[in-house]
């Protein structure tokens, strides 16, 4: 998948897919120079850098909670992914009905890019696990062949639910 360069004259579609390359790239050579032994403390350092975004952008914990797979969501749709987001007062869902990073890594992977992890839910359940764990959020997954299902349960709100 080679991507032009960045450029005055490139649409804003092209702009995206450079973007998304260069991620996916760099990706997929952190996971390869880690391997599996090293990929959880890259993946717990992620998290913290996450946890602590969310923690000083958003400072109702139900808010928090809600907002743990907006992440998730936003990623998957910049790569095709077909997902339905359910809120309900006490709990967040999103339905992941076809992942679009299986698509985008099939293309790069026939372009040339070595992947390390045999499907992307490797990273992607540890990171928004471990992210959830630190923020206190408690959540739940499901996966299927290339879908998934995420649960968020939202706190009630109320003094003292500012951290774990």
């Amino acid at each position: 998948m080679s991507s032009p360069e960045p450029g005055p004259g490139m649409t804003d579609a092209e702009k995206t897919q450079f973007v998304l390359g260069v991620y996916f790239r760099t990706q997929a050579a952190i996971e390869k120079y880690l391997g599996a032994d090293g990929l959880p403390a890259w993946t717990d350092s992620v998290a913290g850098i996450n946890s602590a975004a969310m923690l000083e952008r958003i400072e109702d914990p139900a808010d928090r909670a809600r907002d743990l797979l907006t992440g998730l969501a936003t990623m998957l749709d910049v790569y095709g992914s077909d997902t339905v987001r359910t809120d309900e007062p006490r709990s967040t869902s999103l339905a992941v009905r076809r992942c679009g990073i299986y698509d985008y890594r099939e293309r790069a992977q026939a372009q040339g890019v070595e992947l390390t992890l045999r499907r992307p839910c490797e990273y992607c359940v540890d990171l928004h696990h471990r992210t959830a764990d630190k923020l206190g959020v408690t959540v739940a997954h499901e996966l299927g062949e290339r879908s998934c299902h995420w649960t968020v349960q939202v706190p009630e709100a109320g003094p003292g639910n500012d951290l774990p």
